[in-house]
Protein backbone atom coordinates (compact mmCIF):
# COMPACT_ATOMS: atom_id res chain seq x y z
CA UNK A 1 0.00 0.00 0.00
CA UNK A 2 1.56 3.32 -1.00
CA UNK A 3 1.71 6.49 1.10
CA UNK A 4 -1.23 8.18 -0.61
CA UNK A 5 -3.52 5.19 -0.21
CA UNK A 6 -2.77 5.00 3.50
CA UNK A 7 -3.36 8.71 3.85
CA UNK A 8 -6.74 8.49 2.16
CA UNK A 9 -7.79 5.43 4.11
CA UNK A 10 -7.18 7.00 7.52
CA UNK A 11 -8.13 10.60 6.63
CA UNK A 12 -4.94 11.96 8.10
CA UNK A 13 -5.08 14.73 10.67
CA UNK A 14 -2.48 16.38 12.87
CA UNK A 15 -1.77 16.85 16.24
CA UNK A 16 -1.95 13.69 17.30
CA UNK A 17 -2.32 10.34 15.72
CA UNK A 18 -5.87 10.45 14.39
CA UNK A 19 -8.20 7.82 15.76
CA UNK A 20 -9.24 4.85 13.68
CA UNK A 21 -12.18 2.48 13.77
CA UNK A 22 -10.09 -0.37 15.19
CA UNK A 23 -7.05 -0.53 17.39
CA UNK A 24 -3.85 0.35 15.49
CA UNK A 25 -1.29 -2.42 15.54
CA UNK A 26 1.93 -1.20 17.15
CA UNK A 27 3.88 -3.73 15.09
CA UNK A 28 3.21 -1.77 11.91
CA UNK A 29 5.43 1.17 11.04
CA UNK A 30 3.11 4.02 9.97
CA UNK A 31 3.76 5.19 6.44
CA UNK A 32 2.08 8.43 7.49
CA UNK A 33 0.67 9.88 10.69
CA UNK A 34 -1.37 11.57 11.50
CA UNK A 35 -9.24 7.32 22.95
CA UNK A 36 -18.28 3.97 29.55
CA UNK A 37 -17.05 5.28 32.55
CA UNK A 38 -13.50 5.78 33.71
CA UNK A 39 -11.85 4.83 36.98
CA UNK A 40 -11.89 7.81 39.31
CA UNK A 41 -8.37 9.13 39.81
CA UNK A 42 -8.86 12.42 41.66
CA UNK A 43 -5.80 14.64 41.89
CA UNK A 44 -2.96 12.33 40.90
CA UNK A 45 0.74 12.78 41.40
CA UNK A 46 3.25 11.05 39.15
CA UNK A 47 4.30 7.79 40.77
CA UNK A 48 6.83 6.61 38.18
CA UNK A 49 9.89 8.42 36.98
CA UNK A 50 11.00 7.25 33.53
CA UNK A 51 13.75 4.74 34.14
CA UNK A 52 17.10 4.99 32.37
CA UNK A 53 17.86 2.20 29.90
CA UNK A 54 20.34 -0.44 30.94
CA UNK A 55 24.00 0.06 30.04
CA UNK A 56 23.77 -2.72 27.47
CA UNK A 57 20.97 -0.84 25.69
CA UNK A 58 23.01 2.35 25.62
CA UNK A 59 25.74 0.46 23.80
CA UNK A 60 23.41 0.20 20.82
CA UNK A 61 23.57 3.97 20.31
CA UNK A 62 20.80 6.54 20.10
CA UNK A 63 17.45 5.35 18.76
CA UNK A 64 17.06 8.42 16.49
CA UNK A 65 19.44 10.62 14.52
CA UNK A 66 18.85 13.88 12.58
CA UNK A 67 17.84 13.37 8.96
CA UNK A 68 20.08 14.75 6.21
CA UNK A 69 19.16 18.42 5.89
CA UNK A 70 17.47 18.58 9.30
CA UNK A 71 16.33 21.00 10.55
CA UNK A 72 14.19 21.63 7.45
CA UNK A 73 13.52 25.31 6.70
CA UNK A 74 9.75 25.81 6.43
CA UNK A 75 9.24 29.44 7.50
CA UNK A 76 8.61 31.09 10.87
CA UNK A 77 6.13 29.85 13.43
CA UNK A 78 5.24 26.31 12.38
CA UNK A 79 2.42 24.74 14.39
CA UNK A 80 0.32 21.89 13.05
CA UNK A 81 2.36 19.35 11.08
CA UNK A 82 1.28 16.52 8.77
CA UNK A 83 3.16 13.87 6.79
CA UNK A 84 1.25 12.76 3.67
CA UNK A 85 1.89 12.04 -0.01
CA UNK A 86 0.66 15.26 -1.62
CA UNK A 87 2.07 14.77 -5.13
CA UNK A 88 1.32 11.02 -5.43
CA UNK A 89 4.91 9.97 -6.04
CA UNK A 90 4.88 7.39 -3.24
CA UNK A 91 7.01 9.53 -0.87
CA UNK A 92 5.81 11.31 2.25
CA UNK A 93 5.67 15.10 2.01
CA UNK A 94 5.63 17.64 4.83
CA UNK A 95 2.75 20.07 5.43
CA UNK A 96 3.04 22.80 8.09
CA UNK A 97 0.59 25.37 9.42
CA UNK A 98 1.86 28.87 10.20
CA UNK A 99 -0.51 30.88 12.38
CA UNK A 100 1.15 34.30 12.50
CA UNK A 101 2.47 34.23 8.92
CA UNK A 102 -0.98 33.20 7.67
CA UNK A 103 0.06 30.39 5.37
CA UNK A 104 0.33 26.64 4.93
CA UNK A 105 3.63 25.37 3.53
CA UNK A 106 4.34 22.14 1.62
CA UNK A 107 7.76 20.50 1.37
CA UNK A 108 8.14 17.55 -1.01
CA UNK A 109 9.88 14.44 0.28
CA UNK A 110 12.39 12.44 -1.76
CA UNK A 111 11.93 9.15 0.12
CA UNK A 112 15.40 9.48 1.65
CA UNK A 113 14.54 11.88 4.46
CA UNK A 114 15.13 15.15 2.60
CA UNK A 115 12.49 17.78 1.83
CA UNK A 116 12.34 20.70 -0.63
CA UNK A 117 9.67 23.41 -0.90
CA UNK A 118 7.10 23.22 -3.70
CA UNK A 119 7.81 25.50 -6.64
CA UNK A 120 4.65 27.57 -6.19
CA UNK A 121 5.47 28.41 -2.57
CA UNK A 122 3.23 28.37 0.51
CA UNK A 123 -0.56 28.65 0.32
CA UNK A 124 -1.09 32.28 1.38
CA UNK A 125 -4.20 33.08 3.41
CA UNK A 126 -6.02 36.22 4.53
CA UNK A 127 -6.71 34.76 7.98
CA UNK A 128 -4.81 32.95 10.70
CA UNK A 129 -4.95 29.16 10.24
CA UNK A 130 -5.64 27.51 13.59
CA UNK A 131 -5.49 23.84 12.59
CA UNK A 132 -5.00 21.74 9.45
CA UNK A 133 -6.01 18.26 8.31
CA UNK A 134 -5.91 16.39 5.00
CA UNK A 135 -8.23 13.89 3.30
CA UNK A 136 -9.58 13.18 -0.18
CA UNK A 137 -12.94 14.93 0.24
CA UNK A 138 -13.99 14.87 -3.46
CA UNK A 139 -12.97 11.31 -4.35
CA UNK A 140 -10.39 12.18 -7.03
CA UNK A 141 -7.46 10.34 -5.37
CA UNK A 142 -5.74 13.67 -4.62
CA UNK A 143 -5.37 14.89 -1.05
CA UNK A 144 -7.37 17.96 -0.10
CA UNK A 145 -6.75 20.37 2.75
CA UNK A 146 -8.99 21.49 5.61
CA UNK A 147 -8.14 24.57 7.65
CA UNK A 148 -9.89 25.74 10.82
CA UNK A 149 -9.95 29.45 11.63
CA UNK A 150 -11.86 32.07 13.58
CA UNK A 151 -12.50 35.79 13.64
CA UNK A 152 -14.10 38.02 16.27
CA UNK A 153 -17.53 36.61 15.53
CA UNK A 154 -17.46 33.02 14.25
CA UNK A 155 -15.34 29.91 13.78
CA UNK A 156 -14.92 28.44 10.29
CA UNK A 157 -13.65 25.45 8.32
CA UNK A 158 -12.08 26.19 4.93
CA UNK A 159 -11.85 23.45 2.30
CA UNK A 160 -9.12 23.55 -0.36
CA UNK A 161 -9.16 20.98 -3.15
CA UNK A 162 -5.83 19.56 -4.24
CA UNK A 163 -4.74 19.46 -7.88
CA UNK A 164 -2.14 17.57 -9.90
CA UNK A 165 0.23 20.56 -9.72
CA UNK A 166 0.66 20.23 -5.95
CA UNK A 167 -1.55 23.24 -5.38
CA UNK A 168 -4.81 23.91 -3.58
CA UNK A 169 -7.86 25.99 -4.55
CA UNK A 170 -10.75 26.86 -2.27
CA UNK A 171 -13.85 24.73 -2.83
CA UNK A 172 -17.28 26.10 -3.67
CA UNK A 173 -19.19 26.87 -0.49
CA UNK A 174 -16.03 27.35 1.56
CA UNK A 175 -15.61 28.57 4.25
CA UNK A 176 -18.16 26.71 6.34
CA UNK A 177 -19.41 28.56 9.42
CA UNK A 178 -19.45 26.11 12.31
CA UNK A 179 -19.84 27.94 15.62
CA UNK A 180 -19.70 31.14 17.58
CA UNK A 181 -16.40 32.78 18.43
CA UNK A 182 -14.68 31.78 21.68
CA UNK A 183 -11.94 34.10 22.88
CA UNK A 184 -8.44 32.87 23.57
CA UNK A 185 -8.64 29.43 22.01
CA UNK A 186 -8.03 28.11 18.51
CA UNK A 187 -10.49 25.71 16.84
CA UNK A 188 -9.43 22.13 16.10
CA UNK A 189 -10.29 19.93 13.12
CA UNK A 190 -10.50 16.22 12.22
CA UNK A 191 -11.51 14.38 9.05
CA UNK A 192 -13.16 11.04 9.82
CA UNK A 193 -16.09 9.01 8.44
CA UNK A 194 -18.58 9.46 11.28
CA UNK A 195 -21.71 8.10 9.55
CA UNK A 196 -19.97 5.23 7.75
CA UNK A 197 -20.94 6.17 4.22
CA UNK A 198 -17.35 5.98 2.97
CA UNK A 199 -16.96 9.77 2.75
CA UNK A 200 -14.82 11.96 5.02
CA UNK A 201 -16.82 14.04 7.49
CA UNK A 202 -15.60 16.90 9.68
CA UNK A 203 -15.47 17.06 13.47
CA UNK A 204 -14.44 20.45 14.80
CA UNK A 205 -14.44 22.22 18.14
CA UNK A 206 -13.17 25.24 20.02
CA UNK A 207 -11.73 24.06 23.31
CA UNK A 208 -13.40 26.78 25.39
CA UNK A 209 -16.90 25.76 24.29
CA UNK A 210 -18.62 22.65 25.58
CA UNK A 211 -19.66 21.52 22.10
CA UNK A 212 -18.44 19.53 19.11
CA UNK A 213 -19.73 20.36 15.62
CA UNK A 214 -20.19 17.70 12.92
CA UNK A 215 -20.35 18.33 9.17
CA UNK A 216 -21.24 15.48 6.82
CA UNK A 217 -19.27 15.12 3.58
CA UNK A 218 -20.99 14.41 0.25
CA UNK A 219 -17.89 12.92 -1.42
CA UNK A 220 -17.78 15.80 -3.91
CA UNK A 221 -16.06 18.39 -1.73
CA UNK A 222 -19.26 19.69 -0.12
CA UNK A 223 -20.41 19.42 3.48
CA UNK A 224 -23.78 19.73 5.19
CA UNK A 225 -24.48 20.73 8.76
CA UNK A 226 -24.70 17.85 11.21
CA UNK A 227 -25.51 17.69 14.90
CA UNK A 228 -23.94 19.81 17.61
CA UNK A 229 -22.84 17.60 20.49
CA UNK A 230 -22.93 18.97 24.02
CA UNK A 231 -20.00 18.01 26.25
CA UNK A 232 -19.97 17.35 29.97
CA UNK A 233 -17.43 18.91 32.32
CA UNK A 234 -15.95 22.36 32.74
CA UNK A 235 -12.84 24.26 31.77
CA UNK A 236 -11.28 23.50 28.39
CA UNK A 237 -12.20 20.53 26.21
CA UNK A 238 -10.33 18.08 23.97
CA UNK A 239 -11.39 15.02 21.99
CA UNK A 240 -10.31 11.99 19.95
CA UNK A 241 -12.22 9.48 17.83
CA UNK A 242 -12.12 5.70 17.64
CA UNK A 243 -14.11 2.54 18.34
CA UNK A 244 -13.59 2.12 22.07
CA UNK A 245 -16.49 -0.26 22.80
CA UNK A 246 -15.79 -2.81 20.05
CA UNK A 247 -19.07 -2.47 18.15
CA UNK A 248 -17.38 -1.36 14.92
CA UNK A 249 -18.72 2.20 15.10
CA UNK A 250 -16.85 5.45 15.66
CA UNK A 251 -17.03 6.79 19.22
CA UNK A 252 -15.79 10.08 20.66
CA UNK A 253 -13.74 10.36 23.84
CA UNK A 254 -13.66 13.82 25.39
CA UNK A 255 -11.81 15.30 28.34
CA UNK A 256 -12.26 18.54 30.27
CA UNK A 257 -9.57 20.24 32.30
CA UNK A 258 -11.65 21.03 35.38
CA UNK A 259 -12.85 24.21 37.09
CA UNK A 260 -11.06 27.52 37.65
CA UNK A 261 -9.42 26.29 40.86
CA UNK A 262 -8.00 23.22 39.14
CA UNK A 263 -10.49 20.81 40.58
CA UNK A 264 -10.64 17.33 39.07
CA UNK A 265 -11.05 17.09 35.31
CA UNK A 266 -13.33 14.57 33.63
CA UNK A 267 -13.30 12.05 30.79
CA UNK A 268 -16.44 11.02 28.88
CA UNK A 269 -17.21 8.58 26.07
CA UNK A 270 -19.88 9.32 23.47
CA UNK A 271 -20.91 6.06 21.80
CA UNK A 272 -21.52 6.33 18.06
CA UNK A 273 -24.49 4.77 16.25
CA UNK A 274 -22.92 4.81 12.73
CA UNK A 275 -25.43 7.46 11.62
CA UNK A 276 -23.77 10.50 13.14
CA UNK A 277 -25.58 10.20 16.47
CA UNK A 278 -23.86 9.74 19.83
CA UNK A 279 -25.03 8.63 23.27
CA UNK A 280 -23.06 9.91 26.24
CA UNK A 281 -21.88 7.74 29.11
CA UNK A 282 -21.54 9.15 32.62
CA UNK A 283 -18.47 11.34 33.14
CA UNK A 284 -15.74 10.26 35.52
CA UNK A 285 -13.16 12.30 37.39
CA UNK A 286 -9.48 12.33 36.49
CA UNK A 287 -6.48 14.47 37.39
CA UNK A 288 -6.79 18.23 36.82
CA UNK A 289 -5.95 19.66 33.41
CA UNK A 290 -6.84 16.48 31.51
CA UNK A 291 -6.49 16.58 27.73
CA UNK A 292 -7.03 13.63 25.38
CA UNK A 293 -3.87 13.24 23.33
CA UNK A 294 -4.47 10.02 21.46
CA UNK A 295 -6.27 6.68 21.39
CA UNK A 296 -4.11 3.61 20.81
CA UNK A 297 -3.70 -0.01 21.84
CA UNK A 298 -1.15 0.40 24.63
CA UNK A 299 -1.08 -3.18 25.97
CA UNK A 300 -1.49 -5.30 22.84
CA UNK A 301 -5.03 -6.56 23.51
CA UNK A 302 -6.46 -4.98 20.32
CA UNK A 303 -8.58 -2.46 22.26
CA UNK A 304 -8.14 1.31 22.06
CA UNK A 305 -6.79 2.85 25.26
CA UNK A 306 -6.61 6.53 26.24
CA UNK A 307 -3.51 8.69 26.69
CA UNK A 308 -4.02 11.97 28.58
CA UNK A 309 -1.76 14.92 29.29
CA UNK A 310 -2.38 17.33 32.16
CA UNK A 311 -1.98 21.12 31.98
CA UNK A 312 1.14 22.47 33.72
CA UNK A 313 2.14 19.02 34.86
CA UNK A 314 5.01 16.92 33.57
CA UNK A 315 3.23 13.60 33.26
CA UNK A 316 0.95 11.49 31.10
CA UNK A 317 -1.89 9.22 32.19
CA UNK A 318 -2.61 5.94 30.40
CA UNK A 319 -6.10 4.46 30.83
CA UNK A 320 -6.58 0.86 29.67
CA UNK A 321 -9.73 -0.34 27.92
CA UNK A 322 -11.42 -3.58 29.03
CA UNK A 323 -12.78 -4.11 25.51
CA UNK A 324 -16.22 -2.74 26.26
CA UNK A 325 -15.28 0.90 26.61
CA UNK A 326 -14.60 0.78 30.36
CA UNK A 327 -11.25 2.11 31.47
CA UNK A 328 -8.85 1.94 34.38
CA UNK A 329 -5.43 3.43 35.00
CA UNK A 330 -2.51 1.39 33.68
CA UNK A 331 -0.05 0.04 36.28
CA UNK A 332 2.30 2.87 37.26
CA UNK A 333 0.20 5.58 35.61
CA UNK A 334 0.72 8.55 35.54
CA UNK A 335 4.23 8.65 34.02
CA UNK A 336 6.64 11.57 34.40
CA UNK A 337 7.97 12.85 31.05
CA UNK A 338 10.18 15.67 32.34
CA UNK A 339 8.36 18.67 30.87
CA UNK A 340 4.82 19.63 29.93
CA UNK A 341 3.54 17.31 27.18
CA UNK A 342 1.91 19.04 24.22
CA UNK A 343 1.62 16.28 21.60
CA UNK A 344 1.72 12.50 21.84
CA UNK A 345 1.99 9.81 19.17
CA UNK A 346 1.99 6.04 19.75
CA UNK A 347 4.14 3.77 17.53
CA UNK A 348 6.44 0.75 17.81
CA UNK A 349 9.80 2.51 17.77
CA UNK A 350 12.06 -0.45 18.53
CA UNK A 351 10.02 -3.05 16.63
CA UNK A 352 9.36 -5.28 19.66
CA UNK A 353 5.60 -5.44 19.01
CA UNK A 354 4.88 -3.14 21.96
CA UNK A 355 3.41 0.36 21.91
CA UNK A 356 5.88 3.18 22.58
CA UNK A 357 5.22 6.84 23.34
CA UNK A 358 6.69 9.79 21.40
CA UNK A 359 6.05 13.01 23.29
CA UNK A 360 6.64 16.65 22.32
CA UNK A 361 7.64 18.39 25.56
CA UNK A 362 8.19 22.13 25.97
CA UNK A 363 9.23 24.39 28.83
CA UNK A 364 6.38 26.76 27.98
CA UNK A 365 6.87 28.94 31.04
CA UNK A 366 10.02 30.75 29.96
CA UNK A 367 12.00 31.69 26.87
CA UNK A 368 13.59 30.23 24.81
CA UNK A 369 10.79 27.61 25.18
CA UNK A 370 13.25 24.74 25.20
CA UNK A 371 11.82 21.63 23.57
CA UNK A 372 12.62 17.93 23.59
CA UNK A 373 11.14 14.82 22.00
CA UNK A 374 10.83 12.18 24.70
CA UNK A 375 10.73 8.61 23.39
CA UNK A 376 9.45 6.11 25.94
CA UNK A 377 9.63 2.39 25.19
CA UNK A 378 6.66 0.33 26.32
CA UNK A 379 6.74 -2.91 28.23
CA UNK A 380 6.72 -3.12 32.00
CA UNK A 381 5.90 0.56 32.35
CA UNK A 382 7.92 2.89 30.14
CA UNK A 383 11.68 3.19 29.75
CA UNK A 384 13.48 6.11 28.10
CA UNK A 385 14.80 5.06 24.69
CA UNK A 386 18.55 5.28 24.07
CA UNK A 387 19.42 8.96 23.56
CA UNK A 388 16.02 10.23 24.74
CA UNK A 389 15.03 13.02 25.06
CA UNK A 390 16.05 14.40 21.66
CA UNK A 391 16.56 18.09 20.90
CA UNK A 392 13.96 19.90 18.79
CA UNK A 393 13.43 23.49 17.72
CA UNK A 394 12.09 25.95 20.29
CA UNK A 395 8.36 25.72 20.79
CA UNK A 396 7.96 22.18 19.39
CA UNK A 397 4.30 21.94 20.35
CA UNK A 398 3.39 19.46 17.60
CA UNK A 399 4.89 16.31 16.16
CA UNK A 400 3.98 13.54 13.76
CA UNK A 401 5.52 10.26 12.66
CA UNK A 402 5.99 8.39 9.41
CA UNK A 403 8.59 6.44 7.45
CA UNK A 404 10.14 9.37 5.57
CA UNK A 405 13.23 7.49 4.33
CA UNK A 406 11.33 4.28 3.57
CA UNK A 407 13.50 1.91 5.59
CA UNK A 408 10.60 0.43 7.58
CA UNK A 409 11.43 2.37 10.77
CA UNK A 410 9.49 5.07 12.59
CA UNK A 411 10.72 8.61 11.89
CA UNK A 412 9.66 11.83 13.62
CA UNK A 413 8.94 15.39 12.47
CA UNK A 414 8.47 18.17 15.05
CA UNK A 415 7.39 21.78 14.54
CA UNK A 416 8.98 24.95 15.97
CA UNK A 417 6.64 27.82 16.76
CA UNK A 418 9.52 29.99 17.95
CA UNK A 419 11.80 29.12 15.02
CA UNK A 420 11.66 28.69 11.25
CA UNK A 421 12.46 24.99 10.83
CA UNK A 422 11.13 21.48 11.42
CA UNK A 423 13.23 18.88 13.19
CA UNK A 424 13.27 15.52 11.37
CA UNK A 425 14.63 12.49 13.25
CA UNK A 426 15.25 9.16 11.54
CA UNK A 427 14.70 5.92 13.41
CA UNK A 428 17.76 3.69 13.76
Amino acid sequence: MNALTRSLTTFLSLSVLIACTSAPKPTETPKSSETAAFTQAGVMRPTNQIRSPATAVFAQGASFAPAPGSPVLVGPGSGGIVLADVNRDGHLDLITQHLLNQNVAVQLGDGKGRFTPVANGPLKLDYEPSAIAVADVNNDAILDLGIASKDNDKAYVHIYLGNDKVGFSEAAGSPLTVSAFAEGYKPSLRFVDVNEDGKPDIVTANGRRNTLELLFGDGRGGFSTGPVLKLSGQGQFSFALGDVDGDGHMDIVTASTGGPNLGPGSVVTKRGDAKGGFEEAAPSATAPGARVKTLADMNGDQHLDVVLSHDDRNYLSVLLNDGYGLFKAAPGSPFDVGKNAFAVVVADVNRDKKADLLVATVNSRAKPFESRIAVLLGGDGFVGAPGSPFRAGAGAYNLTVGDVNEDGKVDVAASSFEGDSVTVLLGR
